[in-house]
């Protein structure tokens, strides 16, 4: 018999982070708070890529 519903996919859980990935969500997350964020354009701007 086919399968009718796909099985999920296993979701993230803060245990799959080790504390360098938590710190560094958290600076994403206050450089968008803050506005601080760049285009894909302006990274290889300047990174000269």
């Amino acid at each position: 018999m086919p399968v009718l519903v796909k099985p999920r996919k296993k979701s993230c859980s803060k245990a799959d982070f080790d504390e360098q990935d938590l710190r560094d969500i958290a600076e994403a997350q206050e450089d968008i708070k803050k506005g601080r964020v760049s285009t894909t354009e302006e990274l290889r701007a300047k990174l000269g890529i």
